[in-house]
């Protein structure tokens, strides 16, 4: 799983969203039950127990620094990051169905710093950082 290293600062998981989390089912698939995380021809990637399913879009918020590692091993899930606004985290939240996804986003911010810290995250720097554990104190 990706995991969060080094962290020197606070670091929120704010929000999921997408429209869809990875784990649904994509349009216009015939050749049967595939999703963001695998299909019958490919095979389906499975997430370690007690990990939350990632959506197509995860909102975080960073005050300092830290450092996200991919840790692609038996999975490609491919991150992209970028710096946002709460207005365009908000926007994507609120797409909802009636819009062509299948569902709305999840918040996760409390308005009062409790949010919760992603999982993987640890404020060490590991040699391997595939090693930090699912869930920590920081």
């Amino acid at each position: 799983m990706p995991s969060w290293t080094g962290l020197d600062g606070r670091l929120f998981h704010v929000a999921s969203a997408g429209g869809r989390r990875m784990d649904d089912p994509l349009d216009g698939t015939s050749d049967g039950p595939v999703t963001g995380m695998g299909g019958p021809d490919t095979g389906y990637t499975v997430l370690p127990a007690g990990t939350q399913q990632m959506w197509q879009n995860e909102y975080f918020y960073i005050d300092g620094t830290v450092t996200l590692t991919q840790n692609e091993r038996g999975a490609d899930y491919g991150i992209t990051v970028f710096p946002t606004s709460w207005q365009a985290a908000d926007d994507d939240l609120r797409r909802g169905p009636d819009q062509g996804v299948i569902r709305y986003g999840l918040v996760r911010d409390t308005g009062d710093d409790s949010a919760a810290v992603p999982q993987y995250v640890t404020r060490t720097t590991p040699a391997d950082p595939a090693t930090v554990p699912q869930r920590s104190r920081v």
